[in-house]
Formats: C-alpha cells, sequence, structure tokens
C-alpha cells in the first residue's frame, strides 16, 4: 500500500507494505523524509489528517483508516486547531 504524505510544501510518497503499522508512524516518516536533516527543523509530527479534514487516531493502522494511493497530511506543532 502506498500513500501521498504532504508535509508543509512537499508531497512524499511512502510505501508502507501491508498498512499494519500505526498512523504515528506515518506522520514520523513524513518528518524524516522531508529534508536532508530528517526534518529536525520541524520537530515532531502531531498527527496525520486525511483529505476532507478528518485526523486520523494515532494507533489506528495505516489500512484501516487510509485507502491506496490516498493523499493525507501530516499535522506539525504549528497547526492551527
Amino acid at each position: 500500500m502506498r500513500v501521498h504524505l504532504h508535509v508543509r510544501d512537499k508531497v512524499i510518497a511512502v510505501e508502507c507494505g501491508d498498512g499494519s503499522q500505526q498512523a504515528r508512524w506515518l506522520g514520523h516518516v513524513g518528518v524524516a523524509r522531508y529534508d536532508d536533516n530528517f526534518g529536525k527543523s520541524l520537530g515532531a509530527a502531531k498527527g496525520v489528517q486525511k483529505e476532507g479534514g478528518v485526523i486520523c487516531e494515532p494507533t489506528e493502522r495505516i489500512c484501516d483508516v487510509l485507502e491506496h494511493d490516498q493523499h493525507c497530511f501530516v499535522i506539525l506543532n504549528d497547526f492551527a486547531e
């Protein structure tokens, strides 16, 4: 399974295998792949948001909340709620 993860100005294609990882893993991967400094300037991801605004629970499995080739967004600490 692959998802397209939006981290600020970048879209990162992430291969998730069977999608059994938790949604928080996807946020960590997005931050780590954002730049050559492993996203250290971004800080930790707060979560992952699906298109349409639904925020994934951190412990939900990716395959249960996202579709193959779906776009989603990393929520960062500077996210305005």
